[in-house]
């Protein structure tokens, strides 16, 4: 078992006991166009590199084109050179950007890890936290108080360590590494550049990594993927798609799927372009508009809603992938025999299966494995979080201006499949007995006495994919928005069998002051017991007292300032913000927050624009109060005397 690879010309494999072995590597990249002979000629005398003539595929077809063989150090000369004689564009470059270390692992067919969860369990991890900087250090649940003493512990127990998980050590690592190498303690190791950039909307910061060679370090602290699927879950995930675990621990889902293709196309032998060249086809008005709809979602009547069906599509955006074989170079492509997405005008060719829909295929069947394991054994239910968030993020990353095998074509056939599929189901649900209350994308919400099973086996037959019952409510209550009409997605309600499912209040969101969220919790908590419409008017009086309690906690001065914490994530540095608000006061008191970081912060005068980021030196109260009605208005929407009732027979979808 392989538990940790680095290096970049000599690359070194590390395995379980700690055992070495050193590599001599060299990385192929290929150049495709007119005049091959001109790049042989100019490249051919070159000492360090290995160049011939071969046949090679990329996702459109065969190809002849020039092998380059290297070290890894020098594909960016060779690159650079190209491009020079090419004039920049003249010449499509394959294979000269992808990770060399994953290419090692996939050329040498070597595994990391094991895909044994009794091999994983054996491994010896290093825990370390910092509580208080280097003043208060945990390793393996001890605390020391003493750096010295700190040092010699965790280099003692790292000779037998195989893997490190550490809180906050990109950040005290490098500090705390300088410190023991003055005690003799010398370990190789590398720091990675901190970045901010944008994911699904959101504005991330990475902070810089602290690599230790030899020995995989995950900071707990900053690891999305780490948090989801925990060390069993990037261990799994590492072998399956051939990237070191220090490295799968600090990039996003949509990163990883990418890591995935890579790897698929590397063992079966298709070019990577360098460059996307496949960019958007020309549409006439009426076609680009009905591409650019995305996914369908119904507008809810606000109202309390009484024994509904939530049912969901499986997956669905990868599967319609996989299932319509969506892939750049079968939507619109040259083929014998095709199927036509009526509303858009595309043609899919039938002729082969695409790549993309060939990869993710095997990455849905994968994880639809992992889920029948997870019934059996818990110990998979983070492997199958990890695994989700993949095939989650595969549809988005079909729309990415840089995806390797992305395509904006394939992107809006993906929604324009999407929207048909739940256009039909909703059809069938109303043919079968049920009305249908709202519908988000792949999630559809139905109320009758039709039989459900039927529905869902209807469903399944005629669109290709799977549905799945999420659950059946005593009672839903859908939200209005401040403009009155239903809100797309903000909604709570009380299955049967007790579960409390919520979404899109302020109890869900980081921005919200705390106070808000426990008032909500606790109302939350009194509505579990509601199983009539009489039960709501019988519990209003107890939730207005809660309401009512929280409100003289704030005007009588006595929030804690857990209480009155707000959270937000910086967007951009404070000079970018337009507005001058207590946002930005927040992060001007953090000079040393970037785009992406979690700033938290009390409000001591909103109209003058006074935060506190440490200790509470008061509160403006009129801010507070202003939040907790806010909550109060959404969370005893179902309480109001004047509410309409929804009656399904008045329903209207239109």
């Amino acid at each position: 078992m392989i538990v940790d690879v680095y290096g970049m010309d000599n690359l070194y494999t590390v395995d379980l006991h700690h055992n070495k072995k050193e590599w001599k590597y060299l990385h192929e990249i290929y150049v495709y166009g007119p005049s091959l002979e001109k790049i042989h000629d100019e490249l051919g005398g070159i000492p360090w590199i290995k160049i011939e003539e071969r046949y090679m595929k990329d996702i459109y077809g065969e190809k002849k084109v020039l092998s380059i063989l290297t070290s890894p150090r020098k594909v960016r000369t060779i690159v650079d050179a190209v491009e020079s004689i090419g004039r920049k564009y003249q010449y499509q470059i394959y294979n000269a950007d992808i990770d060399i270390l994953q290419a090692f692992l996939v050329k040498n067919s070597l595994e990391l890890f094991s895909n044994r969860i009794d091999d994983l369990e054996e491994l010896e991890v290093l825990e370390i936290g910092f509580q208080n900087g280097l003043n208060e250090i945990e390793i393996n649940g001890e605390t020391f108080h003493n750096v010295s003493v700190a040092i010699d512990e965790f280099f003692t127990l790292l000779k037998d360590s195989n893997v490190i998980i550490s809180n906050q050590g990109d950040t005290f690592f490098p500090k705390f590494f300088g410190i023991a190498n003055k005690y003799g303690y010398n370990t190789y190791h590398r720091i990675t550049k901190e970045r901010s950039f944008e994911s699904y909307g959101r504005v991330v910061h990475r902070k810089s990594g602290f690599i230790i060679e030899g020995i995989p370090h995950i900071d707990a602290s900053t690891s999305f993927m780490y948090g989801e699927g925990g060390l069993m879950g990037l261990s799994l995930l590492s072998n399956f798609i051939s990237v070191p675990i220090w490295k799968l621990a600090r990039i996003t889902p949509g990163t990883a799927v990418s890591s995935y293709e890579v790897k698929r196309s590397l063992e079966m032998g298709v070019m990577i372009p360098l460059y996307k060249w496949d960019h958007e086809e020309p549409k006439d008005i009426d076609t680009f508009i009905e591409a650019d709809r995305g996914g369908l979602i119904l507008q809810p009547k606000p109202g309390v809603y009484w024994d509904v069906y939530e049912i969901d599509f499986s997956s669905m955006y990868p599967s319609i992938i996989v299932f319509y074989n969506l892939s750049p170079e079968t939507v619109n492509g040259k083929c014998r025999e095709f199927e036509t997405i009526e509303s858009l005008g595309f043609r899919i060719c039938k002729d082969h299966e695409g790549y993309l829909s060939r990869f993710l295929r095997d990455l849905l069947l994968h994880r639809l494995e992992i889920k029948k394991i997870k019934k059996v054994d818990g110990r998979f239910e983070g492997v199958d979080a990890v695994f989700k968030w993949l095939l989650l993020t595969s549809f988005g990353y079909t729309g990415y201006k840089n995806a390797k095998f992305g395509k904006i074509e394939v992107h809006e056939a993906v929604t324009g499949i999407g929207r048909e599929i739940l256009q039909k189901s909703m059809q069938i649900a109303t043919e079968e007995g049920f009305k249908v209350i709202h519908g988000i994308v792949d999630s559809l919400w139905l109320s009758g006495n039709g039989d459900i099973n039927r529905v869902m086996e209807r469903i399944e037959r005629e669109t290709r994919l799977q549905i799945a019952l999420e659950g059946k409510y005593r009672w839903i209550v859908f939200l209005p928005s401040r403009e009155g009409i239903g809100a797309l997605n903000r909604y709570f309600g009380l299955m049967y069998g007790g579960k409390m499912k919520v979404r899109g209040i302020d109890m869900r969101r980081s921005d919200v002051p705390n106070i808000c969220k426990r008032m909500q919790e606790e109302i939350l908590l009194l509505y579990s017991n509601v199983n009539s419409r009489e039960d709501f008017s019988m519990v209003k009086e107890k939730a207005t007292a809660i309401y009512e309690k929280y409100m003289e906690i704030l005007q009588t001065g006595r929030a804690t300032d857990e209480d009155l914490t707000v959270n937000f994530v910086a967007t951009r540095y404070p000079e970018f913000y337009l507005n001058s608000n207590v946002r930005k006061s927040a992060l001007m008191k953090n000079p040393e927050a970037k785009p992406g970081d979690k700033i938290s912060f009390i409000v001591v005068n909103e109209k003058s624009k006074i935060v506190s980021v440490m200790d509470s030196i008061g509160y403006d109260i009129g801010f507070y109060v202003r939040k907790l009605k806010s909550s109060w208005e959404q969370i005893s929407f179902p309480l109001k005397d004047n509410l309409y009732q929804m009656i399904l027979e008045n329903y209207d979808r239109n």
